[in-house]
């Protein structure tokens, strides 16, 4: 059985040590080396009808983004995928700068907002305190430096990546025994719906004999031949040899497809709908309320299968 699931989640940390940016990019597994870099990557994948991925990064990982997608378009079918990349700087390698701009401005709506109030301007330690004042400049422009923070970020995406993929391998094999149950189910419902059958024919005959004979106690306006017709159209009407053999089919093809490789949700769908329409003939042809019972309950586990199926990449 190779179903998956489109439903999974997954979350890993990771952190760079301060000496490992002038080293091979490995990610620390204690906490004895205060981190220069922590960062947490959580992705969560939802049903979608297609792969729909929203990657959340900070500004200036564009390519690692692009290496990602590629990366998780080749390993995904399905689903709404999200991923979110939360990256803090542990330790502070810039120097504090002042955003001259950004300040003056500051300053000019206090003096405004002092004369109009009538109130003391606010003291310097309270206008620093605005976020967009002070800016810490960042020395990460060494473009050796980025690449081993990228790699190290990488690798744990590879991991949390790796972890969704069987947690949605885990729930694909959880909704298969389930998936199973309903073909068993309809399987089972189709060869009562078959035996029905073969009584209702039988029962549809001797009306059609009873009915001929009480017709033909008064031969005086009888057309034989349109009651041979009417007979015949009867018979015909209800006859679901067609649509047991169809959903017979549809069984089949729905084993042959929860075993095989790779994204099958779609198609199992579309055969739901057809298990569906046969469901719906046969209950119209029905004449006995034993297999109009039949028909309903088909009806209703088709209906418990096509909730599974959506589920399935």
């Amino acid at each position: 059985m190779a179903l998956k699931s489109m439903t999974g989640f997954a979350r890993l940390t990771g952190i760079l040590a301060a000496e490992q940016t002038n080293n091979l990019p490995e990610v620390s597994q204690n906490n004895q080396t205060p981190p220069s870099f922590s960062w947490t990557i959580e992705l969560r994948s939802v049903n979608g009808k297609g792969l729909d991925l929203r990657l959340r990064m900070p500004v200036g990982m564009e390519a690692l983004e692009q290496k990602l997608k590629k990366h998780l378009n080749s390993q995904l079918g399905r689903g709404n995928v999200s991923f979110n990349l939360n990256l803090v700087r542990e330790q502070s390698s810039g120097r504090i700068e002042l955003n001259e701009t950004a300040f003056n401005d500051l300053v000019a709506a206090a003096k405004r907002a002092a004369s109009l109030s009538g109130l003391n301007l606010p003291d310097l330690s309270i206008l620093l305190q605005n976020k967009s004042v002070l800016v810490e400049k960042e020395q990460m422009e060494n473009e050796e430096q980025q690449q081993k923070l990228h790699a190290a970020i990488f690798d744990t995406a590879m991991k949390a990546i790796n972890a969704l993929i069987t947690a949605r391998e885990e729930e694909g094999r959880a909704l298969t025994y389930i998936i199973q149950e309903k073909i068993d189910k309809i399987r089972s419902l189709t060869n009562e719906a078959t035996s029905q059958a073969k009584l209702q024919e039988v029962s549809l005959h001797e009306k059609l004999k009873q009915a001929v004979a009480k017709l033909m106690e008064d031969t005086s306006t009888l057309d034989e031949n349109r009651l041979e017709q009417e007979a015949m159209l009867l018979v015909v009407k209800a006859d679901i040899n067609e649509e047991l053999d169809r959903l017979r089919a549809h069984i089949d093809q729905a084993e042959d497809l929860i075993s095989r490789e790779g994204p099958v949700g779609r198609r199992l769908d579309f055969l739901c709908q057809e298990f569906n329409r046969e469901a719906n003939t046969l209950c119209s042809k029905s004449a006995s309320k034993e297999l109009t019972y039949i028909g309903l309950e088909l009806k209703t586990v088709i209906d418990q299968l096509r909730e599974q199926v959506q589920n399935i990449e």
